[in-house]
């Protein structure tokens, strides 16, 4: 059996394309890695590198090899924590991804409250934008979603692995600065008047599904950032319009910083769920779902503008 170490030396020298580079990344000499990669060729008897006195490049078996071996160290992995959770019934990780479309100052609180409950479980946050969300937890990024887009994608529709529950309605409104061209336009305006005029867009974070809804007309000019943080900060420059969600947009309209205005024909998804792998549920992801409430809590927490809070506590 090759040892796993082997695998980790083969899957560094293949991300460096260089065998000093792995090296010093794992601590070791480069005498070596190239002694355990070149015993493994022999033992394999195919050759899984090209050399030369500058780089290193897979050969097509090599190709072969990495992929499998980062499926195989995934998989030694996951049964490290299932074994550990079996035992326990508490997992060792906890990945969770938070839709930058939800208040993001309330997930302090849960880490904050999980580990006073659990502190030897890890959790890993991490932020996703629209079918990001859904694509992190069908591929394994993530054990649960928070905010995740209310239209569900068919490959989680297929599935009995998934549960999810209504975080409930949302509103978004278009904005724009008080000294945008638009500021001053007429109301209710046409999609048609918004055409001409830059449009914000978010990255969807999703690698494999369809890309979400983002305020896009044919042939519009677009600024593509990654937060809405980032898009209120172009906003407040008046380098383009767009929408937002109603508890972001709030204290800056009251602040009189960005002006909303009617677009009666504009479409947005309204709603959003929380959502999880069940799976194995540990007791970890037991409490945290719990620990989030019914559709009532999640709506007013997640998703609505609290004027006690400062306007930071909101904005991802």
């Amino acid at each position: 059996m090759i040892p796993t170490e082997t695998l980790q030396i083969v899957r560094a020298v293949a991300h460096f394309r260089n065998f000093t580079a792995a090296a010093k990344h794992l601590h070791k000499v480069p005498s070596a890695i190239s002694y355990t990669v070149r015993k493994l060729e022999d033992r394999l008897g195919v050759q899984l590198f090209l050399r030369d006195s500058k780089r290193v490049e897979l050969t097509p078996a090599g190709e072969h090899f990495i992929e499998n071996t980062d499926k195989l160290l995934a998989a030694l992995e996951d049964l490290e924590n299932t074994t550990r959770q079996l035992a326990t019934g508490w997992e060792q990780e906890l990945r969770i991804a938070v839709d930058n479309v939800v208040n993001q100052g309330k997930i302090y609180d849960l880490v904050q409250d999980f580990q006073a409950v659990r502190p030897v479980t890890e959790l890993v946050i991490n932020s996703e934008v629209y079918n990001g969300s859904w694509d992190s937890l069908f591929h394994g990024r993530c054990q649960l979603a928070i905010g995740a887009p209310q239209t569900i994608p068919d490959a989680i529709l297929n599935q009995d692995r998934f549960g999810w529950r209504s975080m409930g309605k949302m509103s978004w409104d278009f904005v724009v600065s008080p000294d945008h061209p638009l500021a001053k336009h007429k109301e209710p305006m046409s999609m048609e008047d918004l055409q001409s005029h830059r449009s914000i867009c978010i990255q969807d974070t999703s690698r494999f599904f369809r890309q979400g809804y983002n305020l896009l007309l044919e042939n519009q000019q677009v600024l593509l950032v990654p937060s809405f943080r980032v898009a209120i900060e172009c906003l407040l420059r008046g380098l383009g319009a767009t929408i937002l969600p109603s508890h972001f947009a709030k204290p800056y309209i009251q602040e009189g910083m960005l002006v909303k205005k009617d677009v009666p024909d504009l479409q947005f998804n309204d709603g959003c769920l929380l959502a999880w792998n069940q799976e194995n549920m540990g007791q970890g992801l037991k409490w945290i779902l719990e620990w989030l409430g019914s559709e009532e809590w999640l709506n007013k927490i997640w998703l609505q503008y609290d004027d006690q809070k400062p306007m930071g506590y909101h904005v991802p």
